[in-house]
Formats: structure tokens, C-alpha cells, sequence
């Protein structure tokens, strides 16, 4: 069972507001077609023609909600096929890199499309847009600036990528001090990451594993390190801008664990009269993970209870409550998609207060990010 965002309200707050509209400079593009994506898996095509003119490049906006784009097939008018290669999966009002047409401009027969809406979510609208070759050429369009909240944060440096692919190192050394995570920040235009190394002044060379695509303005996840905190010795890249954009700006920002930075469970909410009851971290790959927290007669009895998500975003399967006595209790919040540092709605146990056995998960990691970890807290 989905969610709506007013799970996410804080007690006795307004829900959040919805995501930021895209804004982006259209001039020279034109809208090919829109179509609403239905169902769990859906197939849809987008008709074009010889009327519609010539285009060298294409990009595509995602509205309403979130998607995953399964295949992107592009028929020109002498039927030959393009696949260009897109990432997996779009949040709500994002748009794709600009995609270039091969090898110069061209008459577009049609343009399939094979993808799903996120669990969680609505439907959502897909809009293609065209670049037209000829006097009404414009700029490309750029994507919103994207803010993060870097307090607490050390950045250890910046590399402007050069070339198709570039090779780069960031020297950290003793005197930064101890990081325990770190996060890469991609500016100026989108990027492929080829490769990607952390050498610790201690131990074997470490290559976490991340996305290869990032859009403009886009950030990784938080990539926790190996072990305790760690002294960071250099951090090496292999990566290319992508064609059709410009030169990308790379920042790698780190977590200090010395006292110098801010505390890194800093809340999310208000917790004031909330008593955590656990955390797990979500492991496992595709299939998903299951996991158990045990609270127990010493912890006191509660009446209410919300999940907190920390570090990366997640999907939530199955959520399962057992008291000291009576049924096992299902809080309906199945088939869920949570983002990182959001948390559930304030679940209401049946009946008075509660003794709380065990707290069974059934969730996974979502594609393209890290390990999330799950909070509970009662009251």
C-alpha cells in the first residue's frame, strides 16, 4: 500500500511541499509528444514524422511522479535504430542528459518507450522534446541547481573533468584528519564515472561501488568507509563528460569523526517524547533484505511508533509488529519507496499501550545508492 505524502508530516505541521518544478530554457526545442505511464510495466510510442522537421538531439521530462525507465528506443525515417543510454530512474520533475542524435541531424519515424512507475508513487508524465537543426537553434536546456546541506561536511577538493576521458587525484593526507564517509558532488554539466578509488593511509586500495551516470547538479550517496574512521590518503577518478555537454566540475566532501564536525545523526524530526527502539542497516542486493529488531518488556509500553531513514533511499516491503501478547500487528505500509532523512507517518498501535516483542522488515536498498539505515522509535 502506498503512501501519500502526508505520511511524512511531522506532528502537527503542514505536509511537505511537492518537488521544485523543472525549470529550463526551451528555446529551440519542441514538444514531440506526452504520454502517461499506466500500470506496473507499460509500452507506449510517441509518433513523430517527416512533417515534425529534422532534430539532432532529444531530451525527456519526467512530471507527477517518479520513474523507471526500462528501454528507449529511437526509430529515424530510414528506419534504422538508436539506443542511447539513459539512467534507470527518474525522480519527479527531472529531466535526462541531452541526448545527441548519431551522426548529425535527423527525421524521427517514432520513439518507444518501455517503463513503470516506482512503487509509492502516482503516474507519471513523460514529455519529449526535439532540437531542431537550422536558424532556430538555441542553447540547450540546463537543469535546476540542486542544494544540499553540507554543514558538518570537509571538502577535500574539486577536479574539472578534460577531455572524453580523464584521469584525476585528489591528495588528502594525515593532517585533514579521520573521516568515517564521504559523498561526490557533480556540477557544470553530466558526467560517466569510469572508475572510482580510495586509498587509506592503512589496508588495500577501496572501490565502492557507485553509479556510472550523474546529472548536472547531482550528488552520490553517502558512502560509508570500510571499518572504523579512516585517514585518507588520495582519492583517484577515471571519467568523461558526456557528448552533447560541457565540462564537468567533480567536489568530494567527507565526514570528519574527530569532534571537528556536526554530529551525523543529526534528526530529522522532532523527537522530542520519542524513544528509539533500534536500528538495522539495510543490506542485501536486488532481492532485498529482512531484518528484525527485539525491544521486550524492559523498554516500557508505547502507543505509537515511526521509522526513520537515514543515509541512502529505500523501499519497504513488508513491516510486521509483535506484542507481548495478542495478534500480530501489520501497519499497512507495504510496497513503499522512502527517501533518505524522511520518515513514516505516526503509526497508532491497536488498543492501549503496548508491549512490544520484535519488529520484523522486509525492504531493500533502491538501484544506484548505498546502504540505508532504518531507525524506530516509539511513544
Amino acid at each position: 500500500m502506498g503512501l501519500s505524502s502526508a505520511a511524512f508530516a511531522q506532528p502537527g505541521r503542514r505536509p511537505p511541499p511537492p518537488p521544485q518544478q523543472t525549470q529550463w530554457d526551451s528555446k529551440g526545442w519542441q514538444l514531440l509528444g506526452e504520454k502517461t505511464v499506466d500500470g506496473h510495466v507499460d509500452k507506449d510510442r510517441i509518433e513523430v514524422g517527416r512533417y515534425e522537421g529534422r532534430f539532432n538531439k532529444l531530451t525527456v521530462l519526467v512530471k507527477d511522479s517518479d520513474l523507471e525507465m526500462i528501454e528507449f528506443k529511437i526509430v529515424f525515417g530510414d528506419r534504422t535504430e538508436y539506443n542511447p543510454k539513459v539512467s534507470q530512474y527518474f525522480r519527479e520533475n527531472t529531466r535526462t542528459k541531452v541526448i545527441d542524435l548519431p551522426p548529425a541531424e535527423h527525421v524521427i519515424r517514432y520513439i518507444d518507450f518501455k517503463y513503470r512507475n516506482l512503487p509509492g508513487g502516482g503516474r507519471a508524465t513523460i514529455q519529449v522534446f526535439g532540437f531542431k537543426t537550422g536558424d532556430n537553434a538555441g542553447p540547450g536546456p540546463r537543469p535546476p541547481v540542486v542544494d544540499w546541506d553540507s554543514k558538518g561536511w570537509t571538502m577535500l577538493g574539486s577536479r574539472d573533468v578534460d577531455g572524453r576521458v580523464d584521469r584525476d587525484r585528489i591528495e588528502v593526507g594525515r593532517y585533514e584528519g579521520r573521516f568515517s564517509k564521504m559523498t561526490i558532488v557533480v556540477r557544470d554539466s553530466d558526467l560517466e564515472l569510469i572508475d572510482f578509488a580510495v586509498k587509506f593511509a592503512r589496508g588495500p586500495e577501496w572501490k565502492p561501488n557507485v553509479a556510472h551516470y550523474f546529472r548536472e547538479n547531482q550528488r552520490t550517496h553517502v558512502i560509508d568507509f570500510p571499518g572504523d574512521e579512516r585517514v585518507i590518503k588520495y582519492i583517484e577518478f577515471k571519467y568523461r563528460n558526456l557528448p552533447g555537454g560541457g565540462k564537468a566540475k567533480v567536489e568530494v566532501w567527507a565526514w570528519k569523526t574527530d569532534g571537528t564536525s556536526a554530529q551525523s545523526n543529526k534528526p530529522v524530526w522532532d523527537q522530542n517524547g520519542w524513544i528509539m527502539l533500534g536500528e538495522q542497516k539495510v543490506g542485501g542486493g536486488r532481492k532485498g533484505d529482512r531484518d528484525r529488531i527485539k525491544v521486550g518488556r524492559d523498554e516500557g509500553k508505547f502507543r505509537q511508533l515511526t521509522f526513520v531513514v537515514l543515509d541512502s533511499d529505500i523501499e519497504l516491503y513488508d513491516v510486521k509488529v509483535k506484542f507481548g501478547r495478542g495478534p500480530v500487528f501489520d501497519p499497512q505500509i507495504k510496497e513503499a519507496v522512502f527517501r533518505e532523512g524522511t520518515r513514516t507517518r505516526v503509526i497508532d498501535l491497536p488498543g492501549d499501550r503496548r508491549v512490544i516483542k520484535t519488529i520484523d522488515f522486509a525492504y531493500r536498498n533502491l538501484p544506484g545508492g548505498g546502504n540505508a539505515r532504518v531507525q524506530v522509535w516509539g511513544k
